[in-house]
């Protein structure tokens, strides 16, 4: 197994929130299943054949949110043709203004080893988006460095029932709660969460599984 820290940051980016209906919510962070996405658009996987590819290379991920510019509501016109006719839903989307992340990974070594040469030389079979096609990729880049500990404090998206507490928000630091599948997470910025027990982290930031994705469709609701 091998990990990798890289960069990216977006135009604009909405990774909507499934218990929103009408008004069209984001997640602060890219969930794992999005960052899958991202990471097979670079290798050209088709959305149906992308959860294999999860299982093939034993891939981990986690985001943390750097920087961001604050956050617009648009209003889209959505079309769904029915019965011989367009039916039109105006609705909002919130999104987010230049988004910075951190994304950490953990995979086979060879996945990673060619993750790294599709980001330094920009080699990507699909393009990468910022959730939605609407929101372009600004910059990716690798970073030089990364650790793979298991760690009771990290950054990121965490599950409510393994927080423990907080450090204290920096300046313009937030927590969100919000709810992935059947799971309740708090997902933070420029915050440290402390936990009840020991979790996998690459560089600090809280990592997640197919496992873990499929605990988290069952989630903790009942």
């Amino acid at each position: 197994m091998a990990i990798h820290i890289f960069s990216i940051s977006f135009l604009t980016a909405h990774f909507r929130r499934h218990e929103t209906k009408k008004f069209r919510s984001t997640y602060f962070l890219p969930p794992p299943t999005v960052i899958w996405g991202i990471i097979g658009a670079a290798f050209g996987i088709k959305r149906e054949k992308l959860i294999e590819f999860v299982k093939e290379n034993n891939l981990a991920v986690g985001a943390e949110l750097i920087n961001f510019k604050g956050t617009a509501t648009e209003k889209a016109t959505l079309l769904e043709y029915k019965d011989r006719n367009f039916l039109k839903t105006i609705e909002d989307f919130e999104i987010l203004i230049e988004p910075y992340f951190r994304i950490g990974v953990s995979g086979k070594e060879g996945m990673i080893e060619e993750l790294k040469e599709r980001i330094d030389k920009r080699r990507f079979e699909f393009d990468i988006y910022g959730g939605i096609t609407d929101c372009f990729l600004k910059d990716i880049r690798n970073e030089n460095s990364s650790e793979l500990a298991e760690k009771t404090s990290a950054k990121g998206m965490i599950p409510m029932d393994l927080v423990e507490g907080c450090s204290q928000l920096k300046e313009g630091g937030k927590v969100v709660k919000v709810l992935y599948f059947n799971t309740f997470f708090y997902q933070g910025f420029n915050v440290e969460f402390k936990l009840k027990k020991p979790i996998k982290t690459v560089d600090g930031i809280a990592i997640w599984d197919i496992n873990d994705v499929e605990r988290f469709r069952k989630g903790n609701l009942e």
